[in-house]
């Protein structure tokens, strides 16, 4: 992960107006934005076409752009991140959704292949729908689904940025997990 301390540091510079420091944010971050969207668009395969430079790019312009939003640090900053390509996926997935956008129509790239492999589109927004509810209820769980689930985070790298231990964070899955399942029709 980037170097936390620095990121925070430059965060509360840009916080301060710096507009050097928000382009040192990015450049700072960009890699572990880029292996954070590779995972997050590898769990989403079957629903979504984007490559993971767009969704990091998506992303950081939706945080970017709202202006009176306050980044308190690094951990803050991967937590909306996340959010906001978790966003950016349900929103393209219901896109491509409607017959307009070619519905039902299978996605094919050339240069890659037929891809078989993720999650289908109602099974994202399912999972979104109770995302918000377990958001409604603990918002620290939520943000552990986000994590794990879109950002594709593994528990030792949430345990980190948490400043807890990974057995924590696998109980904290694990409520979480039970409440999501119980929330959801079965998929």
């Amino acid at each position: 992960m980037a170097d936390r301390p620095q990121l925070t540091r430059l965060l509360e510079a840009c916080q301060q107006g710096d507009a050097v420091a928000q382009g040192k944010i990015y450049e700072l971050a960009y890699d572990e934005l880029r292996r954070i969207a590779r995972g997050t668009l590898r769990q989403n395969a079957g629903s979504v076409t984007m490559n993971p430079s767009t969704l990091v790019h998506e992303a950081y312009l939706k945080i970017a752009g709202d202006a009176g939003r306050a980044i308190n640090d690094s951990q803050h900053f991967y937590s909306l991140l996340a959010r906001a390509m978790r966003q950016i996926i349900i929103d393209l997935g219901r896109q491509h959704s409607t017959v307009k956008h070619g519905q039902g129509m299978a996605r094919t790239q050339l240069t890659e292949g037929i891809d078989q492999g993720g999650a289908r589109l109602e099974d994202l927004m399912a999972i979104d729908d109770a995302l918000r509810k377990l958001d409604a209820v603990d918002p620290e769980l939520a943000e552990l689904v986000e994590l794990h689930f879109f950002a594709g985070l593994n528990f030792v790298e949430i345990a980190a940025m948490r400043s807890v231990t990974e057995r924590t964070v696998r109980r904290h899955w694990d409520t979480a997990k039970a409440f999501l399942l119980d929330t959801m029709p079965q998929i």
